[in-house]
């Protein structure tokens, strides 16, 4: 039951899904599973991966270098849009496996899948698609998206942390990234975690019913953040001309270190990041922001706000009622 439900989030079948410990794990059996029965059905071993994608799928597609793929970076602009053009060149000569993910993990912004997808095939590779940050904020359709795989995970649904999912276009076989274990199908060894994939199918169940109502219930709630910082003195909104999803807003503040000001947001009661939650706790700038083109100087200065279910009209009225002082406070130490 709880591999349907999660199936019916994406349009996908029962048995194409197989529970992974997380979207970091899903990552990266997809891509290297990928990429590898690729290679052995002929294509030639090379990968091309967007700039900003989520440093799971990154990771696992620079592991690959070290089994003799080429792997690309596909560019973006200043608004975090994949480039197409690029795209194209890089798959004139063939490839394996495109990945991309749906929804930036930093900047919100949300890629043409469908069309990438489509590029890919034309040049005989697949497409892995990383849709952790969108699935629950925005209907999702594998089948018109166009990708043979695609990752999710149970916490960004406000489900447990611990479980993920992949989702293999049924007919497709992977290469078994491991050496040992025959459980999901043979896509991932290890017991299931079956109270945690339960977790997971209650959540994408409410997701999937509750969409229509709570995803332009965030989105208003991320303009009324957005329009309140855009009211404040230097400040800038990364990937701001883009479509994004309707829960992530990205702000610089000039002359404020990024980390200050969320370590002060923190003592006043809010969570804020400076990046990806997994790179929190360092002042290392930001690849994302980097990719955009922004310098090092100005990618430090960024600070990601998240909005979700329970988030309030009175959360967004609070936060920009205490980040006056703040960045003041953050700019005298700067």
């Amino acid at each position: 039951r709880a591999r349907r439900d999660v199936a019916a989030l994406v349009g996908g079948a029962v048995d194409e899904i197989a529970f992974t410990s997380g979207g970091t794990e899903a990552d990266a059996i997809g891509v290297i599973g990928l990429a590898r029965a690729a290679r052995a059905a002929g294509r030639p071993p090379r990968l091309a991966i967007a700039a900003i994608d989520h440093p799971a799928a990154l990771g696992a597609a620079r592991a690959l270098a070290g089994e003799g793929f080429t792997v690309s970076e596909i560019p973006v602009d200043g608004g975090g849009r994949l480039a197409l053009d690029a795209l194209g060149d890089l798959l004139a000569g063939g490839a394996a496996l495109v990945v991309v993910a749906l929804a930036n993990h930093e900047v919100g912004t949300v890629q043409d899948v469908a069309a990438i997808a489509a590029a890919a095939r034309r040049a005989g590779a697949w497409t892995f698609c990383d849709a952790v940050q969108a699935a629950g904020k925005r209907a999702i359709d594998v089948a018109a998206l166009g990708v043979d795989a695609l990752a999710l995970s149970g916490h960004k649904l406000h489900g447990p942390q611990g479980i993920g999912a992949l989702w293999l276009r049924r007919g497709l076989e992977m290469a078994h990234p491991a050496a040992s274990g025959h459980q999901e199908r043979g896509r991932r060894p290890g017991t299931e975690n079956v109270i945690g994939a339960v977790g997971m199918a209650a959540a994408a169940t409410r997701a999937r019913v509750d969409l229509a109502h709570d995803a332009p219930r965030i989105a208003a709630l991320a303009a009324r953040l957005e329009a309140g910082l855009r009211a404040l003195p230097e400040v800038r909104i990364h990937g701001g001309d883009a479509p994004r999803v309707g829960n992530t807003v990205n702000a610089g503040f000039d002359g404020a270190l990024g980390e200050d000001v969320v370590t002060a947001l923190d003592l006043a009661g809010f969570a804020a990041s400076t990046g990806a939650a997994c790179t929190s706790g360092t002042v290392k700038p930001s690849a994302v922001l980097l990719a955009l083109g922004l310098t090092r100087a100005r990618a430090v200065e960024a600070v990601r706000f998240s909005l979700g279910r329970d988030n309030t009209a009175e959360d967004v009225d609070a936060v920009l009622a205490v980040l006056p002082a703040i960045l003041a406070q953050a700019r005298r130490h700067r």
